[in-house]
């Protein structure tokens, strides 16, 4: 019997094929491995009753990855004979199940031993010993989970403990956006922020990523909270695991930890911070940051001036696809937006539109002035918003030095006198906004496109006129952006078949952004994302 499992695994690393090699290899069968693409195919071949007992195994032994989307199994006729050699993964790895099974046997040598080696996720370290310091004197113990036990009790008393690069103090309240919590229980997870079973599935996947979550409204309630965000994460190695346990045995189910050199116990042993971060969306999980990819990338990038060309080229390298026609989308919140085409029939990259901030809000009036309608337009808003007018010409426009979502939606934001309309739109009650004009100066052009920041002003000028409120307004401008966008990609299209869209910067990782472009996006067009790269550096 035959038996093939075909993964689907979206990174270019090797994790996943050496934990499978180095599993069945301690197995007495018949086996092989090869990648293909996005997939990873295994077949066993044995008796059938030898290969329901493997199956059963690698379900229990298997940890769960980021990168593994799914997977299937089906029953083939042959086993392929295949000459596929690969560079076993050597990027470190949290725990997995056999690291566990080491670490919680009381009657196993390494028995809450936080520095074991593991033949099978490849957990490496090589401490010997650690050390408790507090007022300059030696905390001793005489076994580690003594140790484990007494470094809970510090931290239940309101010790702030810092081991290694971070400071562990018990979780009291939130005090600002997105402070980082160390859930110790994550059943108790749902006590403060809103449930996803997806994310929670996720914190404990090998990678041990750090995710944001919303804080509940309860919780805020109950406690006079105005904190929104928080950033999660499960204990990320063995040592913050076994911590973790005895935390929870003292009912403390979460940890605040911060870089700070305030502490009044502090511990250090040699480790490799995980510093993952990422973000779920409807349609994808994105790197936000990650330090486990293939270092050759990061010469590419240093390749190119341009944050959104250099992540281009890191994109193409990844999905391999310098010999296909793709549009790339660079939507950022702090670096300059971009689309650009990449194309082996134009020999590279171009631009096919660019954003050219005005010099002054004056020079954006004179621009309305010379409207249909303009000067009348004008003199309506100064009459009924003379406060928004007067403080429109009086704010330095010229002191933008980038072109980031954020920078081009201060233009129309300075004048209408509506702050942070990013925000405002996506805390905005309706499901849709008004149609704000997103317009190209010259239209007859393929390729670098001179953006109107006129007739952006002048429709907003026209609905605030209306009535419309500042977030249904600001919901208007970040949607009719995103579809502006998808225009964009069918005029070329259009005239330049394309292979597909690839989709970076931080703000397609943001669930309100993206969720928007998914819908923009109505072309059946292939959808390409970084794999191991963080989706913006």
């Amino acid at each position: 019997m035959v038996l093939q499992y075909k993964f689907k695994y979206t990174s270019n690393n090797n994790s996943l094929i050496t934990i499978l090699d180095n599993i069945l290899a301690k197995k007495q069968t018949t086996y092989n491995l090869y990648k293909e693409d996005d997939f990873l195919f295994l077949h066993i071949k044995d008796e059938e009753e030898n290969i329901l007992k493997i199956s059963d195994e690698l379900s229990n032994e298997l940890p769960m990855s980021i990168f593994l989307e799914d997977y299937t199994l089906e029953v083939v006729p042959q086993f392929p004979i295949v000459n596929y050699h690969y560079t076993p993964d050597s990027f470190r790895k949290s725990y997995c199940s056999n690291c566990l099974t080491k670490v919680e046997n009381n009657e196993s040598k390494f028995f809450y031993n936080p520095f074991v080696n593991c033949e099978t996720c490849g957990t490496t370290c090589d401490v010997e010993k650690i050390e408790i310091i507090s007022n300059n004197e030696e905390f001793n113990y005489s076994n580690y989970k003594e140790f484990f036990e007494k470094l809970a009790l510090e931290i239940s008393l309101n010790k702030k403990v810092k081991i290694n690069n971070y400071v562990f103090t018990k979780f009291t309240k939130f005090e600002k956006e997105n402070e980082k919590i160390l859930c110790t229980n994550l059943d108790k997870l749902s006590n403060i922020v809103v449930g996803s079973k997806q994310k929670t599935a996720l914190l404990l996947s090998l990678e041990k990523p750090t995710i944001s979550f919303n804080i509940n409204a309860i919780y805020k309630a109950n406690n006079d909270c105005l904190i929104n965000k928080v950033d999660i994460k499960a204990p990320w190695n063995i040592f913050y695991y076994l911590l973790s346990k005895e935390l929870a045995a003292l009912n403390i189910d979460f940890v605040k930890f911060e870089d700070s050199e305030d502490f009044d116990l502090s511990i250090n042993f040699s480790d490799i911070e995980n510093n993952t971060k990422i973000s779920v969306t409807e349609s994808k999980i994105h790197f936000l940051e990650n330090s486990f990819y293939d270092k050759s990338l990061d010469e590419l990038y240093r390749k190119f001036d341009e944050k959104s060309k250099a992540q281009f080229m890191v994109l193409l390298s990844e999905n391999e696809l310098f010999e296909k026609s793709i549009i790339n989308i660079y939507a950022s919140s702090k670096y300059d937006m971009a689309m650009s085409l990449y194309s082996p029939r134009i020999d590279g990259v171009i631009d096919l539109v660019s954003f050219k901030i005005p010099k002054s809000v004056n020079e954006i009036f004179e621009g309305i002035k010379k409207e249909e309608n303009g000067e009348r337009l004008l003199e309506s808003f100064k009459a009924k918003f003379e406060k928004e007018y007067e403080n429109s010409l009086n704010t330095d426009i010229s002191c933008i030095k980038d072109n980031s979502l954020n920078s081009l939606l201060q233009i129309p934001g300075t004048i209408l006198g509506i702050d942070n309309i990013y925000e405002k739109a996506a805390s905005a009650l309706l499901p849709k906004g008004p149609r704000i004009d997103y317009k190209i100066i010259d239209k007859e052009k393929l390729f670098n496109k001179e953006f109107d920041f006129i007739k952006l002003v002048k429709s907003g000028m026209s609905f605030k006129l209306a009535g419309v409120d500042d977030k249904t307004l600001a919901l208007g401008y970040v949607e009719s952006f995103i579809y502006f966008l998808s225009d964009l990609i069918d005029d070329v299209n259009e005239n330049f078949p394309v292979d597909g869209i690839s989709l970076s910067g931080d703000l397609i990782a943001d669930e309100f952004f993206n969720k928007i472009l998914k819908l923009a996006l109505t072309t059946n067009f292939k959808l390409y994302y970084n794999k191991d790269f963080p989706i913006q550096l």
